[in-house]
């Protein structure tokens, strides 16, 4: 909303011609290359970089028979398949696919929520794949 509001403004100054203290903050062709922004674009790219790793690494455990009741992991089927796998407290295995359908990431089992949670932008998903919090807008993909 304060965007929208300061976006409106500027736009109403530059149709009349009036200076705007927010101008040169907001212009589009702004260049930002000090040595600070370049190490923090450095350091974030690195990290999403990172993230991508997970998708030719292994499985979590050895085999799903390691995957312990009220558990998950991630397993990899393949070369190039990584399934999330929960095991129910009553030991039933539940497979969905372990990429986020947000922009490819290989989900992470968080003990602690029970949940599957994205390392790049933060999707949440319950134990059977179903979303739970964007940005992704959808479940974790069948097996």
């Amino acid at each position: 909303m304060t965007h929208g509001t300061l976006g409106a403004m500027l736009l109403r100054d530059l149709i009349l011609g009036q200076p705007n203290p927010w101008a040169d903050l907001y212009d589009p062709g702004r260049v930002t290359l000090k040595p600070e922004a370049l190490k923090e674009f450095a350091r974030e790219n690195a990290m999403v970089a990172a993230d991508y790793t997970d998708l030719i690494t292994g499985s979590d455990v050895a085999s799903a028979d390691d995957i312990k009741p009220g558990s998950g992991a991630v397993l990899r089927h393949g070369l190039l398949t990584k399934i999330a796998t929960y095991r129910d407290p009553q030991g039933q295995l539940h497979e969905c696919s372990a990429i986020c359908p947000h922009i490819g990431c290989v989900v992470h089992w968080n003990d602690l929520e029970t949940s599957w949670d994205c390392p790049c932008h933060g999707s949440r998903f319950d134990a059977y794949g179903h979303l739970l919090a964007g940005p992704a807008n959808s479940d974790l993909a069948p097996k």
